[in-house]
């Protein structure tokens, strides 16, 4: 069944018992897990913590919905065909993933994924609505691709993920029109890794903040730990790279209010508002949450490494030598922080 047919009233009486639930639980958008973890990012607590920055990425089911927008559904296909909202169409978290290299490292591959937003019929000045099983990284890799392909529409996140929604729903898979992408990468907001080699002794002292977002074993190399990775050569973490597990943004499986957040990483970890903030994870998905809460927090020039950990720890020997690896502590911030839930892939612990 295509979605150009709504699902029946009983859909959208599960989606509107859904939101019951969601209202009844004093607005915080609680939502389901699907793989990793459940966040939802209530932008009136942000307002009301008077925390700066951009929530308006941020925004309730009552709140989007316009004719102008194209709903991008970030979840698992099975979930997608099994019940959307309507219209929405499907972001594979593979497709947006791709790298290039260049001479300094691994970058966006800007080309491949403008093919793909058109391939959904997106265009750099169509306003969009990204949503998940709720606000995880899968949700926070499309956020973070169209911003650095210089997408000029608005981009929004729906709040409490697809859990929260409460409108007409669809079933089935649909093949939108395509269009054509005219990206303009924004270079800004990445980072390679001869960029971090190149300030590797200045890191969160006199020079910019440099954030890992991995687990605090996979950042120390912890021997015999389950969160290492086979495919690393080494382990450990860059040097001067301070720890916050992504992870700990979510407290039960809601996002951290912004004071929290705020306090987590701007007096903990000490990184400033003002100064630029590397971010990088084992690889390109997960690192993208942080980056979005750190950009939703005020911080001014958020950076990505896009070709992560995977990328420093297997490089060859070039004429330097090979990019160190720590595994003393440096910062290892304490969070509380849950991951957890199942499912069929609505989430993203891979990154």
């Amino acid at each position: 069944m295509s979605d150009d047919s709504p699902a029946d009233s009983s859909a959208t009486n599960r989606a509107l018992t859904r939101r019951s639930l969601l209202t009844a639980a004093a607005g915080a958008g609680v939502a389901s897990t699907a793989g990793c973890a459940g966040v939802s990012t209530p932008a009136d607590v942000a307002e009301a913590a008077s925390i700066s920055g951009n929530v308006a990425y941020f925004r309730g089911p009552d709140q989007v919905g316009a004719e102008s927008e194209i709903f991008l559904d970030a979840r698992s296909r099975s979930q997608y065909r099994t019940e959307h909202v309507y219209g929405a169409r499907h972001v594979s978290i593979d497709d947006l993933t791709p790298q290039t290299e260049t001479d300094s490292g691994r970058v966006p591959d800007a080309d491949a994924l403008a093919d793909r937003l058109g391939a959904l019929g997106v265009t750099r000045d169509t306003d969009v609505v990204v949503y998940g099983s709720s606000v995880g990284s899968r949700v926070s890799r499309v956020v973070f691709v169209l911003e650095y392909l210089g997408h000029e529409g608005d981009v929004s996140v729906l709040n409490g993920g697809y859990e929260a929604w409460n409108g007409r729903v669809g079933v089935g898979s649909r093949s939108p029109p395509e269009a054509t992408y005219e990206a303009s990468p924004r270079e800004e907001l990445v980072v390679t890794r001869d960029w971090i080699a190149d300030r590797l002794g200045s890191f969160n002292a006199d020079g910019p903040g440099l954030l890992d977002v991995r687990s605090p074993e996979a950042y120390l190399g912890a021997r015999k730990s389950q969160a290492l990775v086979d495919t690393n050569d080494r382990h450990g973490h860059i040097p001067g790279a301070v720890d916050v597990h992504w992870t700990g943004n979510v407290e039960s499986r809601m996002l951290a209010e912004p004071g929290t957040l705020a306090g987590l990483y701007f007096d903990s970890a000490g990184l400033s508002q003002q100064d630029r903030v590397a971010v990088y994870g084992q690889g390109n998905i997960n690192p993208t949450h942080t980056w979005l809460v750190l950009r939703s927090l005020g911080a001014a020039d958020v950076c990505l490494y896009d070709g992560g950990f995977s990328e420093w720890a297997n490089v060859p020997a070039d004429s330097r030598g090979r990019y160190p690896v720590e595994t003393k502590t440096t910062t290892v911030v304490e969070t509380s922080g849950s991951a957890g839930g199942g499912g069929d892939g609505g989430f993203s612990c891979t990154g």
